[in-house]
């Protein structure tokens, strides 16, 4: 098997540029040797001229295309599809420039899928970290490992869809990095720029829900290929609902979803698409009340609240020592359940790829 010719990486992005430079510079310092895609929705100059300072005697297979998506969402749908038709190769996956690869578990999938045709995505459990707790930094001091994400579903779809639907909306795991076939990766995007949400959370949950019902997908339970950076995200940074419920159209979004997922499934099951689009519905109601019951107390206790982030930032900045050496501590029983979790064959490349992205990130500072 030529796995070179198999499998496509496209980086999606927009500004950030010190994210990217890092990101580049560790990609050429691993060697990568699948193909790259880089969609850039800035533009401007920037990204361009980092390639080609990095990149400079072309080690890496790179394809850069530049996009302009500051007017809505419906652009950077525009843009991630128009780069899935740039791919050439039967798999791809997408990949935000503040994370990392892990080469020896992206591997492991792409054999995986090689050997299953059956199934049109795979993962491997996507791990996290922090810098300098959780600032927005490319380079740090004090780098801890994180728990990996919780995983419900290890094989997707479950046999019931009431079932499905409920874990997809109750128990959040990320499928936005699987390894997809790109042929149901491009009917997903289709459909992304066709009902153009105005939210990206349920366009998350939209994903997810698309995908069950284009066919099977497997979460390699002792498999890691991907770590994301905690405290980088442009979404969640400064989020507030209410806000984003006046600027959004979360309402006509959730309609859109549920008639779009209900009429899918309904080809597949024996419910009617009418109590489909209920079961979805409620399904979303069941998260949004739990959200909303954690997220508001703040508004509705606000010197409460403010009394607890001054004693919190209080303790923190009294406490830093201590701070450090509980976050070691974390970090290093982290990384042991991770280390445990992956296959015995496997742990040593494992742990030389998570020491040296650790070393990466504090040599560079």
């Amino acid at each position: 098997m030529n796995f070179i010719q198999s499998f496509t990486l496209v980086l999606l992005v927009k500004g950030r540029h010190e994210f990217t430079r890092r990101w580049l510079t560790y990609m050429k310092n691993i060697n990568f040797h699948f193909p790259i895609i880089i969609a850039d929705g800035q533009d401007d100059e920037e990204t361009d001229k980092i390639i080609k300072e990095i990149n400079n005697n072309n080690q890496l297979s790179i394809k850069y295309l530049r996009y302009n998506t500051h007017s809505s969402y419906e652009e950077y749908y525009k843009m991630k599809l128009d780069a899935l038709n740039k791919v050439d190769t039967d798999l791809v996956m997408l990949c935000d420039n503040d994370d990392f690869i892990l080469p020896s578990g992206l591997k492991d999938q792409i054999i995986f899928l090689s050997q299953n045709q059956e199934y049109i995505s795979c993962s491997g459990r996507v791990l996290n970290f922090e810098i300098n707790d959780f600032n927005y930094t490319t380079h740090g001091k004090e780098i801890s490992f994180l728990s990996s994400c919780n995983y419900y579903r290890y094989d997707e779809p479950l046999q019931d869809w009431k079932s499905q639907i409920d874990s997809v909306f109750t128990q959040f795991q990320p499928n936005f990095f699987n390894i997809f076939r790109t042929r149901f990766l491009k009917i997903i995007v289709e459909d992304e720029v066709r009902l153009n949400f105005s939210d990206l959370v349920i366009n998350e949950f939209y994903i997810q829900l698309r995908a069950a019902t284009l066919g099977k997908s497997k979460i390699l339970e002792s498999n890691f290929h991907y770590i994301r950076q905690r405290g980088t995200s442009s979404i969640s940074r400064n989020y507030e609902f209410s806000r984003d419920l006046l600027t959004k159209d979360m309402p006509t979004d959730m309609r859109k979803l549920a008639n779009n997922i209900s009429e899918k499934i309904c080809e597949l099951s024996t419910y009617t698409k009418q109590n489909l689009y209920n079961i979805i519905l409620d399904s979303f109601s069941k998260y949004l009340n739990y959200y909303l019951s954690c997220t508001t107390l703040k508004f509705r206790f606000s010197r409460l609240y403010s009394i607890k982030i001054y004693l919190l930032n209080l303790f923190k900045n009294k406490m830093v020592f201590f701070l450090k050496i509980k976050n070691r501590i974390s970090s290093y029983i982290n990384l042991k359940k991770i280390f445990l979790l992956s296959d015995r064959d496997k742990v040593i490349l494992l742990k030389k790829e998570l020491l040296y992205i650790k070393s990466f990130l504090v040599k560079q500072n």
